[in-house]
């Protein structure tokens, strides 16, 4: 009777039988329902208890009483919880997933505490470490937490950052922003960069920035010439999608050779997704390059995430 009355949301009538304080499965039942009536701070107090005293029902109560902690806008204490089981040497899998799942939603909810409106950066370097470090991190987490990087000493957490630009799982885009954040600070460090599977190595105090090669030029000063007078939206695109390009790519060596192959597929690929009717005929003529070339390009453009 007690499961179906909180299965149907009846959660003041389920309290009524729950009394039992020295039952876990009773203590669990209990924080269900409180979270459900939203009595945060006496869910909170019994979840502190619950948690010390729970058996079978652990991690139950954990993922319970972190959802009470979030919903209280109390991130720190709810994220430690998080981060000491996922570093426990065995946790049930199904609940690794939930935990996983959980930190993701805590960060960003953390990020996106405002105060007087305004977003607040709140990423503290363990914060940091962990998104660099951890499996299938959200996207968002990552691009915010690198953002927030640019005005902190990046040298203190070279570790995490060289594990992350050799992992070849974890986003092309995301090992140049951090390259280049080392760049910035003239981090005297030989890496190496796995994109692709392909393995570079790289020194950010001697390397360029991104957008500062005569490559990224060169190709835009083709696609202007092809572009600027006839379609200077279409124009406009190729040249964020050139720049794009150049950050999934990077650190790889372009040869002079390749720019004009690379203009025409940029072009003919983006030209495609806009529907404008163009063969590779008129990019072989505009870009005086040949046709199997562009297509090579082709390949790698084409499974760019844009």
């Amino acid at each position: 009777m007690i499961e179906d009355l909180i299965e149907t949301g009846q959660y003041k009538e389920a309290l009524q039988y729950l009394n039992d304080m020295d039952n876990e499965q009773v203590r669990y039942q209990r924080l269900v329902c409180l979270y459900g009536l939203k009595e945060l701070q006496q869910a909170k107090r019994e979840g502190m208890k619950a948690k010390v005293l729970a058996g079978e029902t652990y991690y139950d109560v954990v993922a319970i009483y972190v959802s009470i902690l979030k919903d209280l806008e109390e991130f720190e204490e709810a994220i430690n919880i998080i981060v000491e089981e996922l570093s426990m040497p065995y946790i049930p899998y199904q609940y690794e997933t939930v935990f996983n799942a959980a930190y993701d939603e805590l960060l960003l909810a953390k990020q996106e505490a405002s105060f007087d409106g305004v977003t607040q950066k709140v990423f503290n370097e363990e914060d940091i470490e962990n998104i660099l470090t951890k499996k299938d991190t959200n996207e968002d987490l990552l691009y915010m937490a690198i953002e927030q990087m640019e005005g902190m000493n990046i040298r203190r957490m070279i570790v995490p950052i060289r594990q992350f630009i050799r992992d070849n799982d974890q986003p092309d885009f995301a090992k140049s922003l951090l390259i280049e954040l080392m760049i910035d600070q003239e981090i005297d460090e030989d890496l190496e960069v796995v994109k692709k599977g392909v393995h570079y190595d790289i020194n950010p105090s001697y390397a360029p920035m991104v957008l500062n090669q005569e490559s990224g030029v060169e190709i835009y000063k083709l696609l202007m010439d092809a572009l600027e007078d006839d379609n200077p939206s279409l124009l406009t695109m190729c040249e964020q999608f050139l720049n794009f390009y150049l950050y999934s790519i990077y650190p790889k060596y372009i040869d002079e050779q390749d720019y004009r192959s690379i203009a025409g597929a940029i072009h003919y690929h983006l030209a495609s997704l806009q529907y404008i009717d163009i063969e590779l005929e008129d990019i072989e003529y505009l870009y005086n390059c040949n046709q199997e070339d562009v297509k090579d390009v082709l390949e790698t453009i084409q499974s760019i995430e844009y």
